[in-house]
């Protein structure tokens, strides 16, 4: 038999609970950054299929929370939001005022 849910759970996935991302691809997307510097400069970006929303997370404690930065997350799925994007689910129709 296989291990339970608990024994696959990782260095990464506790730390990540632990800071407060939403999931261990988090430090991925910070790692990313600090080899290529992907936000500088940006003030607005998107993140589509974003459930459970941890790149989300860190685009917006990157970009800031103020205008004219946002993060747009789009997924079918729900995903609680916070502050410094705004979400939009991948069928409603507010989707196309969002790109204005």
């Amino acid at each position: 038999m296989g291990r339970t849910s608990k024994g696959k759970r990782d260095v990464y996935y506790r730390l990540a609970k632990e800071e407060g991302w939403r999931a261990r691809s988090a430090f991925k997307l910070l790692q990313l950054d600090e080899k290529f510097q992907l936000f500088s400069g940006v003030r607005r970006a998107g993140d589509l299929c974003a459930a459970p929303g941890s790149w989300s997370q860190v685009l917006s404690c990157k970009l800031g929370v103020r205008p004219p930065a946002c993060t747009v997350a789009v997924d079918l799925q729900a995903v609680v939001p916070f502050a410094g994007w705004c979400r939009s689910r991948g069928t409603s129709p507010g989707c196309p005022r969002l790109r204005r």
